[in-house]
């Protein structure tokens, strides 16, 4: 056959299809599957109606520009399938209208073969069945929330389900909030994860009013309120800047309303689009305002039946119950923490002498402090017996010794009682949660363990329960703990270690180390609480105290007439790079009338793989005030000579690793190339750790004219250098 009549055949199978589709009013499109983007054929007017696009715009295009966002892929690529092999099926399938909209198709692909002419083409009918697949959403909907609220789902959890299960059916982004509205007529967001964090905190609490938005005016007047664009209503003037940092351009909004057809909130819609309802649209916001009722209404009653079961009705705390329940489930997230069990020695006295109604006045109290103290974070507290409280907390356990001292603080207050305020004696005993126990009975039994412990000391007392696993942790836990207490009690006491010329052995100035011994711990090593300091954020005030120790020490000299000599103090990564470590230094050598000569400030090397332009610009404001620099642990690291020259420093440290191998030949010629690196940039090498006249001998001869250590001096308590 030639190709002319190939062209008149298919001239003649469209010419039939047009009258067919005259007839025909189903939507439906033809495609030729013998061009490989198998591109529309034919489209009836149906299908142009239904999508909103022209003759033009369609014929010779694949299908695929129905495609959007809320399109299945997996069900599209079944579509192309079935077109390429010529198989029928009926497929749904999320397509989209010109104008944005997206709606629900259900396709039927039917094979159309003309042998006695060699072609063939697919007939793809269009069924719009959203009306459909919205009533059978709205019951799925319907079914998914009363099995929650039967699970205990959160209301909120419940609400955002309905939110985003109604955004699908509108243009994209579109965003879906239920704003519920309390006794004092205000607004509490009960879902609107869709939005951004501004619009929810701007809502929570705001007061309903009907001039000032949709969801306020559709609340008071009970009635759906429509605002198509937001740019021209009277309703939202004034709020053009809010709109626009939102994308807002349409809102419509309903009123839910509870049992007694009294409204309890708004479901509003935000489009990112200029917008108009339909009598649809607006029908299937009623429905699903309605499901939001239902939600609220029976997520109540079902709050209502737990807070009967799980609530001590004395003091209005969760019980005991409601702690063992609560605790097993938060336990499946895997996250470290500790068990708590409080208790105030005082209980029994006044639950006797004031009767039992104080006592539990008394725990109600002392339960609204645990819930305030320590800052945000997960946290459960409950009242499980008469005179104990439990308490969980998620909180990293390297910050828990901080955030029982913070509680402990808090329930040190004075507690009315009657006439009197009483000052309280608690006791706590704490489990720690750790991979190796997530057990919550286990828990609650060591926690109370622990709290038994507690009651055998006099005063308030923290104890922890302790087993082998944990023996580390537990260290570090206590040393941690002891760390806050001594560092308000000012416990941590400076050292000073002579620097001296190697040749004469005179002092040419100090290192001053920071010390600790624990009236509870005993003498605890600076390798064990500095890492525990860093660890709990606490290093930056360690350090804060030494300087002002050495600054009390150098004013003390000062005005005795003695001789000056630089200190050194060791500062930490945290520490130097924070916005007021150099303003501090200079304050505090202004409050004590110290020249910043007067003190070096001894920095790891490590500071400059952090940040190297960061630290060149701290230390030139340190030398810009005339405080001294050093790098120390020189060597150790793994970047020192590429940067070293970009830093305004005077002394690098040779790190004592060094100096207690110098019998090996590679060691030493480290510490030969460390002297003359310092020297050709001009700085002091200062050798730590020397402990034998070998190793002065051989400095010497390296060229290395300044050392520490213990040949010359011990580390020695701040008084006694000061007789130096």
């Amino acid at each position: 056959m030639h190709q002319y009549e190939i062209q008149e055949d298919r001239k003649v199978i469209i010419d039939w299809l047009r009258r067919l589709g005259i007839e025909f009013h189903t939507s439906f499109v033809v495609v030729n599957p013998e061009i490989s983007d198998h591109p529309i054929a034919y489209a009836n007017e149906a299908f142009f109606e239904m999508t909103g696009y022209s003759e033009e715009e369609v014929i010779g295009r694949n299908g695929k520009f129905l495609h959007g966002t809320k399109t299945d892929a997996n069900t599209g690529s079944q579509i192309r399938e079935a077109t390429a092999s010529a198989q029928p099926g009926i497929f749904e399938i999320v397509n989209y209208r010109k104008d944005g909209t997206p709606f629900w198709n259900e396709i039927t692909v039917q094979p159309l073969a003309f042998p006695e002419k060699s072609l063939r083409y697919i007939l793809m009918l269009q069924r719009d069945i959203s009306d459909r697949r919205r009533a059978e959403t709205l019951i799925d909907l319907q079914k998914e929330t009363y099995k929650g609220i039967e699970k205990g789902h959160m209301l909120g959890m419940l609400l955002q389900n309905i939110c985003e299960t109604a955004e699908s059916f509108f243009l994209d982004g579109s965003r879906c909030t239920v704003l519920l509205v309390d006794e004092a007529k205000r607004f509490q967001v009960g879902a609107a994860k869709s939005m951004p964090d501004e619009f929810t905190v701007g809502m929570r609490g705001l007061e309903v009013s009907a001039d000032v938005s949709p969801c306020g005016a559709a609340y008071l007047r009970q009635q759906p309120v429509i605002v198509e664009d937001a740019a021209q209503d009277s309703l939202l003037s004034g709020q053009q800047d809010v709109l626009d940092r939102f994308g807002i351009k349409a809102i419509w909004s309903v009123p839910i309303f509870n049992g007694k057809e009294e409204a309890i909130g708004t479901f509003g819609i935000y489009f990112p689009e200029v917008y108009k309802p339909s009598h649809k649209d607006l029908v299937f916001m009623e429905e699903i305002a309605s499901i939001v009722s239902l939600a609220v209404k029976f997520s109540r009653q079902q709050e209502e039946i737990l807070r009967l079961a799980y609530i001590d009705e004395e003091s209005g705390l969760p019980n005991r119950h409601y702690f063992r329940t609560e605790l097993k489930e938060l336990l499946k997230d895997g996250k470290e923490g500790f068990v708590a069990f409080i208790s105030a020695d005082e209980f029994i006295k006044i639950s006797d002498q004031y009767g039992h109604r104080a006592g539990n006045d008394l725990c109600r109290e002392l339960g609204r402090r645990l819930v305030l103290a320590g800052g945000a974070g997960e946290k459960l507290v409950a009242r499980f017996s008469d005179s104990r409280l439990s308490l969980y907390s998620t909180i990293p356990l390297t910050r828990a010794p901080e955030f029982l001292e913070d509680i402990l603080s808090s329930l040190r207050e004075p507690v009315s009682i009657g006439e009197m305020d009483l000052f309280l004696t608690v006791k706590v005993g704490v489990a720690i949660v750790t991979p190796a126990q997530q057990n919550a009975e286990e828990l609650v039994r060591c926690a109370d363990s622990a709290l038994s412990k507690a009651k055998e000391r006099i005063g308030e007392a923290v104890c922890y329960f302790e087993n082998e696993q944990d023996e580390v942790m537990m260290r570090d836990l206590r040393v941690a703990n002891a760390l806050t207490v001594a560092l308000k009690r000012k416990e941590i006491s400076v050292f000073l270690q002579p620097k001296v010329a190697l040749e004469s052995r005179d002092i040419l100035g100090f290192e001053a180390l920071a010390r600790w011994k624990s009236p509870e711990l005993g003498d605890i090593s600076p390798a064990i609480f500095i890492p525990a300091a860093e660890k709990n954020g606490k290093i930056r005030q360690l350090e804060q105290h030494v300087i002002e120790q050495v600054l009390s020490w150098l004013k003390k000299r000062q005005e005795q007439g003695l001789q000056l000599r630089q200190v050194a103090i060791n500062i930490s990564a945290e520490h130097f790079f924070h916005h007021s470590f150099v303003p501090h230094l200079v304050d505090e050598t202004k409050k004590f009338g110290v020249d910043p000569k007067w003190i070096q400030l001894e920095i790891t090397e490590r500071i400059g793989v952090v940040d190297i332009d960061t630290a060149g610009t701290v230390f030139d404001q340190l030398k810009k005030y005339g405080f001294a620099t050093s790098i120390d642990d020189f060597g150790t690291g793994y970047s020192s000579l590429s940067y070293l020259q970009k830093l305004p420093v005077e002394e690098i440290k040779i790190d004592r690793s060094f100096v207690s191998n110098m019998e090996e030949h590679g060691t030493r010629a480290v510490i030969r190339t460390i002297i003359q690196l310092a020297d050709n940039l001009g700085l002091r090498a200062v050798a730590e750790g020397v402990e034998t006249e070998d190793d002065r001998t051989q400095l010497l001869e390296m060229g290395c004219t300044i050392a520490q250590g213990f040949l010359f001096h011990r580390p020695m308590p701040i008084d006694e250098a000061h007789l130096l």
